[in-house]
């Protein structure tokens, strides 16, 4: 039952179809919008693979509905309509009834001149209102002084200022000034300031000006619309204000007037020019010859199963279909299946390549392995919960797929925390379930290597199933990552066991040359091998020399120790963090209780953010070079679906929003 789930669900992409629709060109845009636009289905030009075919042409017209489409897109931004969705009755309607280009542009322009008149107005009267109320800040305060301000800025040997100083300031300004030209008026105070004018001969203005800023006087540059006594020309600019608002709120209402007036109709064009042009974007990949089109491309087998359920009796259609294996020098797209837990680490994936249609998708187990390996390097209750909160904050406020990851290693770090008994490095506050690390060296060094052995195992086998799925016999059966490398590499580490628990070699030379000698003569030989036995279904070179195989050979054995071997950082880095842990509460003890605390919230987000980057670029390390290098080709290309249904609801989402 495992293997069955393992094999054909679990870890599996997409399956997928290759279609080729024949059908009338009379109502192509219809059968498109109403059959193709609600499917997952990347189209394929018609022409790449069907150059045989006696007069068959390409869709080369020009896409007139483009320019009509944008038009509209344009005037949305005040519109704010939502267009119909595809499922709707009303769109195959809209589609059928004869669409005018030129009315439409036409329409859409002299709408969008009436709404952004208005909207500028709008925006200019706000503009205007908020320079008002500026000007309002900055008389406010001499409000009180009785003089036309227009007489003192027009004086011509004479400078004058407005602004506040601290009260502290004003308290040394008379010793300050009193050997200056200058003549300081306060007319004004509050809690913190006491606002001044002061009066000054022109000629040593700027000498004067550099004393009052050493005071930290702030000047109020009053505008030059002002005229008249203060208090009289705030009541006007009051009125001003009031008069413009009244006036936003007409242009308002005549904007909304508008919008009402015309959002029926426009709804309708927008909707069928959205599907019009959409229709002819699918076009571009079809081809025609006389009366009848040709669509092919790639179908999910959901949407293919719809789509025959969709055109059960109409016998002008006609669908013929291929597997993936019968289509020629086409590769198909792949589509990742992964559930919510695991949706968030295939950009790890895609940060590699995609996999090809007929690999493994190895999303869950990366997301598995880099969690716990994360875990077990970082392993502290106390960074961990924050690392766990940062990434819930990220993944609620933004829905980031790197808020997910960084939560899920925050939860593995935590509870390696529990293991090795860790709180914010300090490991005498709670009890290890295991170990602290610093006082369990070898095991953990050992357990790390154990780790890597399963995890070289586990991607040797994933190989093996991805050859089973390519139908790739010769590197199923001969390669260094297939059954020969696999019963080689389980033939040393059994040797190497029997050596460490018994202390001899105990084997007999026919099972160390069954096991060891026999797989590396099959992958020496693996090049002949394939042409000897799977001339037609090896995809692999001709063959190289003797001599090219056997440094091949040597390489893949090197490759089987180093890749074991890397995964002591596991364990070296769970060490380091230990360490650094360790002499963050050394430092702790040896400056004292306030400067200690200081040295310890600052090492911790040292830790937490310096060594837990290290720590994911390892992870990430380990999964890519010593892993993903035995399994994976990353050859693969992303499918993109032309539905539009559900990007269609989640736009209107937003609209509505």
């Amino acid at each position: 039952m495992f293997t069955i789930w393992w094999g054909s669900e679990f870890m599996a992409t997409e399956r997928m179809k290759f279609v080729s629709i024949v059908g009338p060109i009379q109502g192509f845009d219809e059968f498109i919008v109403k059959h193709i636009m609600n499917k997952d289905m990347q189209p394929v030009h018609a022409l790449s693979f069907t150059e045989s075919v006696k007069g068959l042409k390409p869709f080369v017209e020009d896409n007139s509905y483009e320019s009509a489409f944008k038009a509209l897109e344009s005037i949305n931004r005040f519109m704010k309509v939502q267009p119909y969705e595809c499922c709707e009755s009303e769109i195959m309607d809209m589609v059928k009834a004869p669409a005018d280009v030129e009315k439409t542009i036409s329409y859409a322009k002299e709408l969008e001149a009436r709404l952004a008149e208005i909207r500028e107005k709008i925006e200019r009267n706000k503009a205007e209102i908020a320079e008002n109320r500026q000007i309002l800040r900055q008389l406010l305060p001499i409000k009180d002084l009785e003089v036309e301000l227009e007489q003192l800025f027009n004086l011509e040997y004479i400078k004058i200022r407005f602004g506040k100083l601290p009260k502290e300031s004003f308290k040394k300004l008379d010793l300050i000034v009193e050997s200056l030209d200058v003549i300081v008026i306060p007319f004004s105070s509050d809690e913190n300031d006491v606002w001044i004018c002061y009066l000054m001969p022109a000629a040593v203005a700027e000498r004067i000006d550099n004393v009052m800023s050493s005071l930290f006087f702030e000047r109020i540059r009053i505008s030059g619309k002002v005229k008249g006594h203060p208090r009289d020309a705030i009541v006007k600019i009051e009125q001003d204000i009031k008069r413009l608002e009244e006036e936003i709120v007409r242009l308002e209402s005549d904007f909304q007037k508008l919008v009402s007036e015309n959002g029926e109709e426009f709804r309708k064009l927008y909707s069928r020019f959205f599907y019009l042009n959409q229709a002819a974007n699918v076009k571009k990949y079809a081809a025609y010859v006389k009366e009848t089109f040709l669509l092919t491309g790639w179908i999910t087998e959901n949407s293919y199963r719809e789509l025959t359920e969709d055109l059960k009796g109409q016998k002008d259609i006609v669908i013929t279909v291929e597997e993936p294996e019968e289509v020629k020098g086409i590769k198909p797209p792949t589509i990742l299946k992964n559930n919510k837990f695991f949706k968030p680490f295939e950009a790890l994936v895609k940060m590699y390549g995609i996999p090809a249609h007929n690999e493994i998708d190895p999303t869950p187990f990366v997301a598995l392995t880099y969690i716990l390996m994360f875990g077990a390097m970082f392993g502290d209750v106390g960074q961990g919960a924050i690392l766990a909160l940062a990434g819930i904050f990220m993944y609620r406020k933004k829905k980031s797929p790197l808020g997910w990851i960084l939560g899920c290693v925050g939860v593995s770090s935590v509870v390696f925390g529990f293991l090795y008994g860790s709180v914010f490095g300090y490991e005498h506050l709670i009890s290890p379930l295991w170990k602290p690390p610093m006082e369990n060296i070898s095991q953990l060094l050992v357990v790390a290597i154990g780790f890597g052995i399963v995890m070289v195992i586990t991607a040797i086998m994933i190989n093996i199933i991805n050859s089973i799925k390519a139908k790739d016999y010769g590197r199923l059966l001969f390669d260094k990552n297939g059954v020969a490398g696999l019963v080689f590499y389980g033939g040393v580490l059994g040797i190497v066991l029997s050596a460490l628990l018994k202390g001899n070699l105990s084997l007999s030379f026919p099972v160390i040359a069954l096991i060891v000698i026999v797989p590396l003569l099959l992958m020496l030989f693996k090049e002949k091998l394939e042409r000897l036995l799977f001339r037609h279904e090896s995809g692999n070179r001709e063959g190289g020399s003797l001599v090219e195989s056997f440094f091949e050979v040597f390489e893949a054995v090197l490759g089987f120790l180093s890749n074991t071997v890397s995964f002591v950082r596991v364990g070296a880095f769970a060490l380091s963090h230990a360490g650094l842990a360790l002499a963050i509460w050394t430092l702790y003890g040896m400056v004292g209780r306030i400067g200690g605390i200081v040295v310890l919230i600052i090492g911790n987000i040292l830790i937490i953010g310096l060594e837990g980057l290290i720590v994911a670029i390892q992870g990430l390390r380990l999964e890519y070079y010593e892993l993903f290098s035995r399994f994976f080709s990353g050859t693969g290309r992303e499918f993109k679906t032309i539905r539009v249904c559900e990007r269609l609801k989640l736009y209107n989402k937003q609209i509505a929003g």
